[in-house]
C-alpha cells in the first residue's frame, strides 16, 4: 500500500478529508464518523484507483488485532452511508468481488492552506464547477457514460445537460457530452455524421471555458482520430493531455488505442496497461487491452484479456465478441459457445431461434451469415456499423460485400475504420487494390 500523503487534504466531490485533522467535511460542515470508518475512508482514498483487499484494510485499520471481517464491512457501510454513496451507485467506494474494495471517484491532494472557506468545490478550483449540484452531476454522467450502453449514454447526456444548466460554464460537462457523443454512433442506430460533429462542438467549447482541461484535451483528439482521421493532430491532442495529467485514465486508454491503429502495438500496450492501473473497474478498458493484444496477434493474451472483462460484466457485448474473435483467428472456440454467441443487441425470440438454429447447423460461419441476413432484412431486428459487417462478410469469405461495406464505412466516417491497418478479420482483403484506397483515404497506408 502507498506511504501516507505529505499533503494532509484529499478533496472529492463535494468532500473535503483531513489526514491530521481527522475530518471529513462536506461542503465545509462536518460529516461525523466513527474513528474505524475514517481510518478506513483514508486507506481507500490515499489509495484511489487501485484495489485494496480485505486484508490489507484490515491489517491498515486494525493494527496488530486480530477482528472479524464483518468489523470491515461495518466501517464500509458506515462511511457510505457518511457519502451518500449508494451501492448500485458506485460514486465513491466499489465493492470487487472476491477482491476487495476500491475508491473510484477523482482525488486530489491539497495543502491545508490551499483550503479556503467554501468547502470542496472551491478546494478544487475554477477546473471543477462551483455548483456542487452541478458536480454531482458529472460525477453521475461519468458513471453511466462508463456502462457503455446506449441507454446509459442516454442517461449520461442528461446528467452532463443538467449540469451545464446548473453551471452554463462547466467545462467539465461540455467534455462529458463530448465523451458520449463520440461513442454514441458504436452503441447505437445514430451514424458518426450525427453524433460526432456535437463530440467537436463539445469538446471545444470545453476547451474555450478552460483550455488546461486535460478532459477537453482527450475528448478533441478522439474526434481527430476516429472521425477526422488526422493521426498527428490526435497523437498531439493525447500527448498534451498527458503533458498536463499523467493519471488522466482515459488519456491513456485513448492514446493506446491511436497507436494500436498505426501498429506501433507495445507502446499501445504499455499505455493502455497503465489506464487499467489507474481506472481497474473500467470495463472499457478491460476489454479494449482485449483489443489491442488481438490486433498485435497475441491471440491467447487477448482470451484471457477479455475473460477478465466478463469477471466485470458476463453480459458486457464489446468483451463477449471480443473474445469470440480471438477464439476466431486461433480456430477455437470455447463450450458452450452459446453464450458468446449471443447478438450484442435485444433480440426478439424469432430471430433469437434463428441464429441458433444457424449455429447447430453450420457452425459459427452459418451463424454469422444468418446473423448478416437479419441485417438485411427490411425488419431490422438487429443492427451493426457499416465496418462490423465488412469484417463479418470478411469472415464467410465473401470480399466483394465486405469491400462495398468498407466503402460505406468510409463515406459514413465510421470510427471502426480506425482498426483497418491492423484488425486480422480483414487480412483476406489486403491485396484489393480498394482495401488499399481506403487505407490511404484516412492516411494509414
Amino acid at each position: 500500500m502507498a506511504a501516507a500523503s505529505t499533503k494532509p487534504v484529499f478533496a472529492f466531490g463535494p468532500f473535503a478529508l483531513h489526514a491530521t485533522k481527522r475530518l471529513l467535511l462536506r461542503e465545509g460542515v462536518v460529516v461525523p464518523l466513527t474513528s474505524k470508518a475514517f481510518e478506513t475512508l483514508l486507506a481507500l482514498v490515499e489509495n484511489a484507483r487501485t484495489i485494496l483487499t480485505k486484508d490489507e484494510l484490515l491489517r491498515r485499520v486494525w493494527p496488530d488485532t486480530v477482528v472479524e471481517e464483518s468489523n470491515l464491512t461495518q466501517a464500509i457501510f458506515t462511511l457510505r452511508k457518511a457519502l451518500r454513496d449508494r451501492v448500485e451507485d458506485h460514486r465513491y467506494v466499489v465493492t470487487v468481488p472476491k477482491r476487495g474494495y476500491c475508491f473510484v471517484a477523482d482525488v486530489r491532494e491539497l495543502t491545508e492552506g490551499s483550503e479556503r472557506a467554501g468547502g470542496a468545490a472551491e478546494i478544487l478550483g475554477t477546473r471543477y464547477p462551483e455548483n456542487a449540484e452541478s458536480h454531482q452531476l458529472c460525477l453521475k454522467g461519468r458513471h453511466f457514460w462508463a456502462r457503455r450502453t446506449s441507454n446509459a449514454l442516454e442517461k449520461a447526456i442528461r446528467c452532463f445537460e443538467q449540469a451545464i444548466d446548473k453551471e452554463p460554464r462547466c467545462a467539465r460537462a461540455y467534455a462529458g457530452l463530448a465523451d458520449c457523443y463520440t461513442i454514441m454512433s458504436h452503441y447505437s442506430r445514430l451514424s458518426p455524421r450525427q453524433t460526432m460533429p456535437k463530440a467537436r462542438a463539445a469538446a471545444e467549447k470545453a476547451l474555450r471555458i478552460d483550455d488546461a482541461l486535460v478532459e477537453a484535451h482527450t475528448s478533441l483528439a478522439v474526434v481527430k482520430m476516429l472521425y477526422d482521421w488526422d493521426w498527428s493532430g490526435a497523437e498531439s491532442g493525447f500527448r498534451e493531455a498527458l503533458r498536463r495529467d499523467q493519471s488522466y485514465s482515459t488519456a491513456h486508454h485513448w492514446y493506446g488505442m491511436c497507436l494500436a491503429a498505426r501498429g506501433r502495438f507495445d507502446e499501445a500496450i504499455a499505455h493502455v496497461e497503465r489506464a487499467l492501473q489507474l481506472d481497474p473497474l473500467s470495463l472499457a478498458i478491460n476489454t479494449d487491452l482485449g483489443l489491442v493484444l488481438y490486433l498485435a496477434r497475441r491471440f491467447d493474451e487477448a482470451v484471457r484479456q477479455y475473460r477478465a472483462a466478463m469477471d466485470l460484466d458476463p453480459g458486457f457485448p464489446d468483451a463477449r465478441i471480443g473474445i469470440l474473435m480471438a477464439y476466431d483467428e486461433m480456430g477455437m472456440y470455447p463450450l458452450p459457445i452459446s453464450e458468446l454467441l449471443r447478438s450484442p443487441e435485444a433480440l426478439g425470440s424469432e430471430a433469437a431461434s434463428r441464429l441458433e438454429d444457424a449455429h447447430a447447423r453450420s457452425g459459427v460461419k452459418g451463424y454469422w451469415r444468418a446473423y448478416l441476413e437479419l441485417l438485411e432484412a427490411p425488419s431490422r431486428d438487429v443492427t451493426s456499423s457499416p465496418y462490423v459487417r465488412a469484417r463479418l462478410y470478411a469472415g464467410i469469405g465473401e470480399a466483394e460485400s465486405a469491400l462495398r461495406w468498407l466503402e460505406t464505412a468510409y463515406e459514413e466516417r465510421d470510427g471502426g475504420l480506425s482498426l483497418l491497418k491492423v484488425d486480422p478479420a480483414l487480412d483476406s482483403l489486403r491485396g484489393h487494390a480498394r482495401f488499399g484506397a481506403i487505407l490511404d483515404r484516412i492516411g494509414l497506408a
